[in-house]
């Protein structure tokens, strides 16, 4: 299977070019309200990271930013680095973090580091789903995969009808789960298992269900609207979620580490008896 593109978007070097003046240098939890209250004027609210702080360092060492963030173990969906000369001089922080609203919308978090005359920032978001609302983001996903079935789609050249919805089976929620947890593993993709062998069929009968199953999985989305829409870019995939013969459906998602081959792995199980 081929995974669908995931967004990251590396940005590094000194988007404002000018110099701040010359003034007394700033302690950095000045600096850092300084720049909350830029950020908040701009209509977000990213929260501070200590990985990103250290990265941020890193970039006023003359890292590259797809070089700091991997050295703090900080996996990025989408991220952008700023450093700058600024003296100390908060007024001019704020200004310039203010004239420039556009780049800082979308990100979760930040990381701010300084000397008092130079600093570096970094805004983030993390290529990692809150597996602590894992529920609801399962919900999303069947909740996101019957409105595409309900639309009709084409998927490829080929037109599929819209079909009914899908009911939620826990025989192929865990199947699902127990596939995500083992690509994370044992770092592999696709729909074999590479120690034991089983595919989707013997995963669900694994867990009492006896019918025919389906599989789709999508790497590297952080929401499941995200993971649907990447799936319905894929012919094979999306003639898969679209099969009028499914009923059922049990889904999973789980997070890679620094080390896999992916951010996030979403899988999903369709099912007839």
């Amino acid at each position: 299977m081929k995974p669908a593109p995931f967004a990251l978007a590396l940005s590094l070097g000194c988007l404002l070019s000018a110099f701040a003046p010359a003034a007394a240098p700033a302690h950095s939890d000045q600096l850092n309200k300084a720049v909350q209250a830029a950020l908040g004027k701009c209509g977000v609210s990213p929260k501070l990271s200590g990985d990103l702080s250290e990265a941020a360092a890193d970039l006023m060492a003359a890292y590259d930013l797809e070089q700091a963030l991997p050295r703090h173990s900080y996996r990025a969906y989408r991220a952008q680095g700023w450093t700058s000369t600024y003296h100390g001089d908060l007024t001019w922080v704020r200004r310039t973090l203010g004239e420039q609203c556009g780049k800082w919308q979308g990100y979760t978090q930040y990381g701010l580091a300084t000397d008092g005359e130079r600093m570096g920032l970094i805004l983030g978001t993390p290529a990692r789903v809150d597996l602590t609302q894992s529920r609801r983001w399962l919900n999303d996903f069947l909740a996101a995969t019957n409105k595409a079935r309900a639309q009709g789609q084409k998927c490829g050249g080929k037109l599929m009808n819209a079909v009914g919805p899908l009911k939620w089976d826990t025989r192929l929620e865990a199947a699902a789960a127990k596939h995500a947890t083992d690509m994370v593993k044992l770092d592999f993709r696709g729909h074999t298992n590479p120690k034991d062998g089983s595919g989707p069929l013997q995963r669900a009968s694994g867990y009492g269900f006896r019918g025919s199953v389906g599989e789709n999985i999508q790497y590297g989305s952080i929401t499941a609207g995200e993971a649907v829409k990447n799936l319905l870019t894929s012919p094979g995939h999306c003639e898969n979620l679209m099969r009028p013969e499914w009923k059922l459906f049990g889904a999973a998602v789980n997070n890679g580490t620094t080390k896999t081959l992916f951010a996030t792995y979403w899988v999903q199980v369709f099912g007839a008896e």
